[in-house]
């Protein structure tokens, strides 16, 4: 692609120079690149830097550097050399920061490699707020996009990942800090967007504001740059200076200072960046191109394309808009770029407070991170996410556009870096991010809406459907995170709480609050119509989906081996044949262990969206027989009959409780399960051990004389052996391992108890019955045996053998386990 300045070219000395460094390997090419740019002035370099920018990023007849595949575990690597010629600080972009401080310094863009969504616009007369200054109309021919040196270097960094050449080599980062492009994209995150503000880079100059994006200035002065002056280009402005006044609270500001103006002037790099990513890798898909296209020209589903073909894109038939398909690549970094965002606006400071003898402002810096969610992204990452649900194969590879939705919709995750605060997925979610689910109130329903579609032709016996259905039921059914989402919907869809039936009105229905019609009407296609995230319509569907996860669990559970009765005793030792067994897989390619943790996924997701959407499982529409017509709801009987024979082997067995001081309590789910043989408890005695009924392997008489023994000592010397039970020395540790209580004191009961049996069985005791037990005086006898027919003892060298032996063995076990409380 040919770039031209608006001055005259630089020496062919200094271009015959750059022409030869072009062709050395990279490890020599960066260091001579280096080196030129240090030795030669800007006024040459201002004209080399288009020519240079094509060779690192590739064109159309360029193919770049490959920063897609440079990566730190091939052999003589030159990842280090590139990383750091084209670091935040490295040679290129000081050179290219130096070069947009002049604002007479202007490249052409080719106009092509602009996103599809936004060249329509401009071809239809519609001028974006983001090329406000950048695009010049000359005569008939098409519009010229002019750019700064900063501009163009991440136009270039923008477009390298969304060109055909990258997206046609289908390469997958499994590991991206191993690639240089993400850590490169790291990086500039990292410099450009710092979570400190003491962080902010030192740049050259202040940039003019002639050169000013409109997102800080938010003056309607901006209007006057558009090449029409139609309705549209108008409305379009107005939304934006609506989003302002009802996302973000703009302050007026005075007369500005120096130092403000040299704030505002260092923000203008940090906004331009976001700005410029979020335009290509977030607008290739605009809701807004596809607005009049019938149901019919979309037809063709993304479900029959192979993972390699739906990256490419393709074009509406009958109306010429171009529809791109992102790969995973692009999702990854996607993700990584929110993820950094969440972080860099959650770092902002609180807003202060005004007092009546005083107006406090905050920073410029604070003020762009509470506008850079509603203004800049809100938008773009709707579309996108929207897009992907609508369209994404049917394959495993939709978790990746999940994960972006999921990490978009939680910011509370993202509040300081970290692991620690990276993986609390089931902490409470604060009230405090109310405002935030407010102003993102589609992107968890109508979202969610697009999800449930999804699913429902998802075959929910593959482990990573599980998975992804899991994924969203626990997100969504975080900690508080239900009632905020009633409460927000109750908020903006009021009267869908004062009636009994479901409402579902359009967007310009009265019955909307304001916020959300504004909301539906920015993010939406005019012929949306909302739908009630707790209503019937969509309490219908979750059922559906219901139905699904319980089909998919009965099939599996028909699918596994029966369970082959337990021996016990003699014929327990003598029995080979589990050796001879194939216990590796249970349902097609998976094994039992993935089967295991594939019901378990579905169940976890069952129970979250019975509790999100508050739902009585008796409730449930049950799957109908071929000769039911549809919608068909069984009958109590026939819903019993079907649920009796729904996993009644699957894993695992135990009804849904949480756990009080006291033991399990069954929840409503649990004594569902219970009642109607989904799950049942396994049968066992869980109350005192020495009071349990006699077996069969156990003399009688012996149980009888050893308890009331057992007893009589424990009574006896009930505080002596409290006061061995409590010492820190191998005393201590030894008595834990004779008078051991049955129930440790950080185990939970199994079963519901009262706080007396509960302390009771919590309390150090002797306990005497395992002598009663026949084997146990089998080898008793055989080791009395094995004395006296070897060594010669009689009855009292054996109790002395007998003694040392005990002792040797609580000498051992206490050792071994110095720091838990030993147990039965």
């Amino acid at each position: 692609m040919a770039a031209s300045t608006n001055f005259s070219s630089s020496p062919s000395t200094i271009w015959s120079k750059f022409q030869l460094a072009y062709g050395r390997p990279l490890n020599q090419r960066c260091p001579e690149l280096e080196q030129l740019i240090n030795n030669s002035s800007n006024k040459d370099l201002s004209s080399i830097l288009p020519g240079l920018l094509e060779n690192i990023f590739g064109s159309s007849a360029e193919p770049g550097w490959g920063l897609d595949t440079i990566t730190k575990s091939q052999p003589h690597s030159d990842y280090d050399t590139v990383m750091r010629f084209l670091g935040p600080e490295g040679p290129l972009l000081k050179l290219v920061c130096h070069l947009q401080t002049d604002v007479y310094l202007m490249y052409e863009f080719p106009f092509a490699n602009l996103p599809s969504p936004t060249r329509h616009m401009i071809e239809e007369g519609s001028l974006p707020m983001f090329y406000v200054n950048k695009l010049q109309f000359q005569s008939y021919t098409k519009p010229v996009l002019r750019l700064g040196a900063f501009e163009l270097y991440l136009f270039y960094f923008s477009v390298a990942l969304v060109s055909h050449q990258w997206q046609m080599k289908s390469l997958n980062w499994n590991n991206m800090t191993e690639v240089v492009y993400p850590c490169l994209l790291d990086k500039y995150l990292d410099y450009f967007l710092p979570l400190n503000k003491k962080s902010l880079p030192k740049f050259p100059q202040s940039i003019s504001t002639a050169v000013r994006s409109p997102m800080m200035q938010q003056t309607p002065t901006s209007q006057k740059h558009s090449p029409g002056s139609g309705a549209h280009t108008r409305s379009r402005s107005r939304l934006g200076l609506l989003k302002a006044n009802l996302l973000t609270t703009q302050k007026p500001h005075g007369q500005s200072s120096p130092v403000t103006e040299k704030v505002e002037g260092d923000i203008w790099w940090s906004e331009t960046f976001v700005q410029i990513l979020a335009e290509f890798w977030l607008n290739q898909n605009a809701l807004d191109i596809e607005r009049g296209i019938s149901p019919q020209n979309l037809s063709r589903s993304w479900s029959s394309y192979h993972l390699s073909e739906s990256f490419m894109p393709f074009y509406h038939a009958g109306t010429g808009l171009e529809s791109y398909m992102p790969s995973n690549n692009h999702v990854r970094l996607v993700r990584l770029f929110l993820k950094h965002i969440h972080y860099f606006v959650n770092s902002a400071e609180p807003e202060p407070v005004s007092s009546p003898y005083q107006t406090a402002e905050s920073s410029p810096l604070d003020e762009f991170k509470r506008s850079l969610l509603p203004t800049v992204l809100q938008k773009k990452v709707y579309g996108f996410l929207k897009h992907g649900f609508e369209r994404w194969p049917l394959d495993s590879s939709f978790r990746l556009m999940l994960e972006t939705w999921l990490t978009y919709i939680q910011p509370w995750r993202y509040i300081e870096p970290g692991p620690v605060h990276q993986t609390k997925d089931s902490d409470k979610v604060n009230d405090l991010w109310f405002p935030f689910i407010r102003d993102n109130f589609l992107f968890y329903t109508a979202l969610f809406q697009e999800f449930l579609q999804r699913a429902k032709r998802m075959h929910l016996t593959s482990i990573t459907n599980a998975y992804i259905v899991f994924r969203v039921a626990k997100v969504l059914n975080l900690t508080n995170l239900p009632q905020l989402l009633r409460e927000a919907e109750k908020m903006m869809y009021p009267l869908a709480y004062k009636q009994l039936q479901d409402l579902g009105g359009s967007y310009i229905a009265p019955e909307l609050s304001t916020l959300l019609r504004f909301q539906i009407s920015e993010l939406e296609r005019p012929e949306f119509h909302y739908i009630n995230m707790f209503g019937r319509e969509t309490e219908t569907e979750v059922q559906q989906l219901l139905q699904q996860i319980h089909t998919a669990k009965t099939v599996l559970s028909a699918q596994q081996p029966e369970k082959k009765a337990e021996k016990s005793g003699l014929a327990s030792w003598l029995d080979f044949s589990s050796l001879f067994e194939d216990t590796t897989k249970a349902y097609g390619d998976m094994s039992i262990t993935e089967v295991k943790k594939l019901v378990l996924h579905l169940d976890q997701a069952a129970s979250n969206l019975y509790h999100l959407f508050s739902l009585k499982p008796t409730d449930m529409t049950m799957p109908h027989s071929p000769g039911m017509g549809h919608g068909h709801t069984l009958h109590a009987g026939d819903q019993s009959s079907f649920l009796n024979t729904t996993l009644s082997t699957s894993v695992p067995r135990t009804p849904d409780c949480e756990f009080t001081r006291n033991g399990p309590q069954l929840t409503p789910m649990g004594r569902f399960q219970l009642m109607n043989g989904l799950r049942k408890f396994e049968i066992g005695y869980n109350g005192d051990p020495d009071l349990q009924p006699i077996r069969s392997f156990e003399n009688s008489t012996l149980v009888r004389v050893l308890y009331r023994l057992s007893a009589c000592i424990n009574k006896m010397f009930q505080n002596e052996i409290l006061n061995l039970y409590q010492r820190d020395d191998i005393i201590g540790k030894m008595s834990q391992v004779y008078f051991a209580a049955p129930l440790s004191p950080s185990k939970i009961p199994s079963s519901p108890m009262s706080r007396e049996t509960i302390q009771t069985l919590r309390t150090p005791r002797l306990s005497l019955r395992y002598l009663a037990s026949y084997q146990t005086l089998l080898y008793l006898g055989l080791m009395y045996a094995f004395l006296r027919f070897s060594f010669g003892f009689g009855p009292v060298g054996y109790m002395i053998v007998l003694l040392l032996c005990v002792l040797v063995y609580g000498l051992f076990r206490a050792l071994t386990i110095p720091e838990e409380r030993i147990e039965n």
